[in-house]
């Protein structure tokens, strides 16, 4: 009982790992050159830094909601393309302490909790990613050691090998456990109909004996 326990419990995770990876398999092939990945509008990060700490831990899962530019408000926290020239580009996490709109143009000005001064350079509209709508630094960590080849391959793929490879056992032995019934159903019936006509036979001997 207990071991059906455990392997349904892995299987369980199996799933969940493998479902897990194929999403994230998808949001990267499905998502355009320079842009983030994302799916049905939300994005997924790690934070690398401790800029935004205590809101925002290093090492914490974020995911990022895509929202029109006009919805972004001071006070929230925003994950963009920075400008800055030592970012080159990259994604960055601030809170937002202005807004300001130049015609149909947004401009947020940003700074991280823990700095002490507002990022010298602003963040236009366009280098908008969207508001951050959930953070985990539990998750976050898990994702960090599960990127580790040397934890992620004995702790992973390897079990899933093996769970894959004791379901495909167990899927031929159900197989060939239904074509021996199967098997042994049909040489029942045939025997039955044998004794059948035997006895039918039998019958009509003694009828004619009579």
């Amino acid at each position: 009982m207990l071991k059906k326990i455990v392997l349904k419990i892995i299987n369980a995770i199996s799933i969940l790992a493998i479902a897990v990876s194929v999403i994230v398999l998808l949001m990267v092939v499905l998502t355009r050159s320079g842009e983030a990945p994302s799916i049905m509008g939300y994005s997924v990060f790690r934070v690398m830094t401790g800029s935004m700490e205590p809101t925002i831990q290093t090492d914490s899962l974020i995911a990022v909601k895509k929202v029109e530019p006009s919805q972004v408000k001071e006070g929230d926290v925003i994950s963009f393309y920075s400008q800055d020239p030592a970012h080159g580009g990259a994604v960055n996490t601030h809170r937002v302490v202005s807004v300001e709109q130049n015609g149909e143009t947004w401009i947020y000005e940003t700074k991280g909790d823990a700095n002490q001064v507002v990022d010298q350079y602003p963040v236009s509209a366009e280098d908008l990613i969207g508001k951050v709508v959930f953070v985990s630094h539990p998750l976050g960590v898990a994702v960090r050691l599960l990127s580790n080849p040397l934890i992620f391959i004995p702790g992973i793929l390897v079990p899933l090998f093996f769970i894959l490879i004791y379901n495909i056992s167990r899927t031929i032995l159900l197989t060939r456990g239904l074509v021996q019934e199967e098997e042994e159903a049909a040489v029942r019936e045939a025997v039955e109909a044998i004794r059948k006509k035997r006895a039918v036979e039998a019958s009509e001997t003694e009828d004619n004996k009579e």
